[in-house]
C-alpha cells in the first residue's frame, strides 16, 4: 500500500511524525479518509477519535481537541489542541469532566459558553471512548 508522511502536532510538540497508510479525522459532519496521492486540503478538526496505520501497519488511536488538518503536495499535516493515546488517559478525571461540561451545557446563556461547554463534552466523550476501546478492544465507534 502507499504511504505518505503524516506529522501529527499537538501543543505541547510531536504526537507522531513518520509515514502513514491512512488516516481518519473528525469532523463536524462525521469523519474523513485520507490516503497517499489525497488532493490538497484543509479540514477544520472536531474532538473525537483520529487513527491512522503507522509505517509498521499498526492501527494506532488518539483521541485529539479541536484543530485542523493540511493535506498538500502528498504530506500530511495534523494540527490540534491535545491528542492522547489510550493509555494516557484518567479515566476517572475524563469522567468527572464530563459530567462537569454536561452541567455547563444546561447552565450556560451566551453561544460562546454554551459552544465551549460543548467543545469540552464532545472532548471528554472522545476520551472514554479511546479508553474503553483500549480496554475492551472494541472499536471505539460502536
Amino acid at each position: 500500500m502507499n504511504r505518505f508522511k503524516l506529522e501529527i502536532l499537538e501543543a505541547d510538540g510531536y504526537f507522531y511524525r513518520g509515514e502513514s497508510e491512512n488516516l481518519v479525522v473528525p469532523l463536524e459532519d462525521g469523519e474523513a479518509g485520507i490516503q497517499a496521492m489525497h488532493e490538497n486540503q484543509v479540514m477544520s478538526l472536531v474532538p473525537g477519535i483520529l487513527h491512522f496505520t503507522d509505517e509498521n501497519g499498526e492501527v494506532k488511536y488518539a483521541s485529539i481537541g479541536p484543530g485542523m488538518v493540511r493535506i498538500e503536495d502528498g504530506d500530511v499535516l495534523v494540527l490540534v489542541e491535545t491528542a492522547e493515546r489510550p493509555e494516557e488517559i484518567d479515566i476517572n478525571r475524563a469522567r468527572r469532566n464530563e459530567q462537569k461540561a454536561r452541567e455547563e451545557l444546561e447552565h450556560e446563556e451566551s453561544m460562546r459558553q454554551y459552544k465551549l461547554a460543548e467543545l469540552a463534552l464532545e472532548r471528554e466523550i472522545a476520551r472514554i471512548k479511546l479508553w474503553n476501546r483500549s480496554k475492551t478492544g472494541m472499536d471505539p465507534e460502536e
